[in-house]
């Protein structure tokens, strides 16, 4: 299974990584960025690579 994790320390919260991943796999709930749908990531590396504060990895 692939693990996608935020690390909300380094998170500047400006939604890169929910506004470019194809596959819906980021949702907003209370006002912050989750990891909700990990099971649709096709490890297109988008979000980490959009990221700017580095806040987003793929295992």
């Amino acid at each position: 299974m692939i693990d996608v994790k935020i690390d909300y320390e380094a998170c500047e919260d400006n939604r890169f990584c929910l506004e470019v991943c194809p596959e819906d796999v980021f949702v907003v709930r209370n006002s912050k960025v989750l990891v909700e749908y990990p099971e649709n990531c096709t490890m297109c590396w988008l979000c980490v690579q959009n990221c700017p504060a580095g806040a987003v990895s793929i295992e």
